[in-house]
């Protein structure tokens, strides 16, 4: 039984854009209401690791970098391993002799000379995968990482290598030329106490030994008592591979290094922009835990329906509603009823969570759960939709599609959409005969 996931960030579970695919999102989601731990493992200080995180409301403990500092869900630093100085100024004269451009990354920032550097060294990654980077969006990222604190620019780096509670914790070599690297990691290899890894082929990644991604997860399920072989591990790159290797199932992806499909369990059939993550990991969840049963689901959607009608826009009726649906590709979309004064164009949850749902390129969808009530009291056990709302739902319903009504996740009724609600529907199946 999977009991634990350890998944990389960049190339892995975010896409080009440095987001989590909604398919993605769902299997944390769904993992976390099963009792299952999810954690993310990445090179990434704590402080860029989060913002993706928050975008989806998702508290996880969090392995950042590489190791070298292990966060729980709250933000409490349960372990901090820095590179000692000594060791510091080794990497840095060797990447200086070898004319290799260097970050340091400390408890609370990235430090580089060079604000291009940093921006080309994701375009050179993302190109280095047979992807397109969208480099504007990228440009602006760095912008908003300088604004927020993370990454500081500065004349020279060695200023700021023994700040007072801002340890360095690791240092990252950037160069497009891959015989440099090689001879800076022939070289570095040569120091026992440090750890010397990859998070793509123009770079490379310095920490002190100990700071590595295996041996924060042995931390991290030593302290939920978890037992390696009920652990999934999943990644892309070099510095994944001390995790998988002692997983009892690991997951290379696609898009990743051979080095890591020739070790794996499994090799995700889709790569990190389409949610590669989410589509190896269901059906593992599903073989070892059967948590993918209706029971689940079912539940699952009621919550997300009570939790989208929190948001609803009701000042004439003050009746709200939440809708959550679920489509053909496994992700989830919710909505929620919005007024309008001239009353007209008011959309109710039902449509407005399909409507979401099909303006970004989904037309099929499984069940629907709709809760409703007064904007400051109890949910209403039956809050069926209307008559519009159920021909919308004709539209774009698969045969046996259900609709589910109560309120809450443990009381509510399931009922067949084309037998019991909307019996005699008129859909596009008319207009052909």
């Amino acid at each position: 039984m999977i009991k634990l996931i350890a998944c990389d960030m960049d190339g892995t579970l975010l896409n080009l854009e440095h987001i989590i695919p909604k398919k993605n999102v769902e299997l944390i989601k769904i993992a976390q209401q099963n009792n299952i731990k999810f954690v993310v493992a990445t090179g990434r200080p704590y402080y860029e690791a989060l913002p993706a995180l928050k975008l989806e409301n998702i508290k996880c403990d969090i392995i950042s970098f590489n190791g070298g500092i292990i966060y729980d869900s709250t933000g409490n630093i349960l372990d901090i391993i820095p590179i000692s100085l000594k060791d510091l100024y080794y990497t840095v004269e060797i990447f200086k002799t070898l004319d290799i451009k260097y970050q340091l990354y400390t408890k609370n920032t990235v430090f580089t000379e060079n604000l291009e550097t940093d921006i080309q060294a994701y375009v050179d990654l993302i190109r280095a995968n047979g992807q397109e980077p969208n480099i504007e969006h990228l440009r602006k990222d760095a912008f908003k990482r300088v604004k927020n604190g993370y990454l500081t620019e500065v004349e020279n780096i060695e200023f700021y290598f023994n700040q007072p509670n801002n340890p360095p914790i690791k240092v990252i070599g950037l160069d497009a030329d891959p015989e440099k690297l090689k001879k800076a990691q022939q070289l570095l290899m040569t120091n026992e106490n440090l750890a010397v890894t990859s998070s793509g082929i123009n770079n490379l990644e310095i920490m002190d030994k100990n700071a590595t991604k295996g041996k924060a997860l042995r931390k991290i399920s030593d302290k939920y008592n978890i037992s390696l072989k009920d652990i999934i591990s999943i990644g892309d790159n070099l510095n994944d591979l001390s995790m998988l290797e002692i997983s009892n199932i690991s997951v290379a992806m696609i898009n990743g290094m051979d080095e890591l499909k020739n070790i794996s369990t499994y090799v995700t059939t889709k790569d990190n922009t389409e949610a590669g993550v989410a589509e190896t990991i269901f059906p593992i969840l599903e073989k070892e835990n059967n948590i993918l049963n209706e029971d689940n689901i079912n539940k699952l959607l009621m919550k997300e329906a009570i939790k989208a009608a929190d948001y609803a826009y009701v000042p004439y009726s003050n009746f709200r509603v939440g809708a959550a649906i679920l489509a053909d590709n496994g992700v989830i979309y919710t909505g929620c009823n919005i007024e309008n004064a001239s009353y007209s164009p008011t959309n109710c949850a039902e449509r407005t969570a399909i409507f979401k749902a099909v303006s970004e390129g989904v037309r099929n969808f499984k069940k629907i759960a709709i809760v409703g009530g007064k904007k400051d009291g109890d949910l209403n056990p039956y809050c069926p939709p209307c008559g519009v709302c159920r021909q919308v739902i004709a539209e774009f319903a698969e045969k046996d599609f259900k609709m589910l009504l109560g309120d809450s996740p443990d009381n509510y009724t399931v009922y067949n959409f084309f037998e019991e609600v909307l019996p005699l529907s008129f859909t596009s199946k008319d207009l052909k005969q």
